[in-house]
């Protein structure tokens, strides 16, 4: 039997879920934790990285989630 389309787009969900939690724990947690990295932004540059945490946390609430995802794009 055939996967149903619900079934299919719970598996894509948890899919993204597990690649933005990823790139939380990975790449964003490691600066936006880090009181001495913190530090060392520009406020120009904690702004952009807490809105780009901001943007990965809220990525299953776009709208066409999960089969249209537009991802955040990272701080330089």
């Amino acid at each position: 039997v055939a996967p149903t389309q619900e079934e299919l787009d719970e598996s894509l969900s948890l899919s993204l879920r597990y690649e933005r939690n990823q790139i939380l724990s990975q790449e964003v947690d490691p600066i936006v934790t880090n009181p001495l990295r913190w530090a060392e932004l520009t406020e120009v540059k904690q702004a952009e990285w807490t809105q780009y945490r901001t943007d990965l946390l809220n990525l299953p609430d776009q709208v066409g989630f999960p089969n249209t995802v537009t991802w955040p794009t990272k701080p330089s």
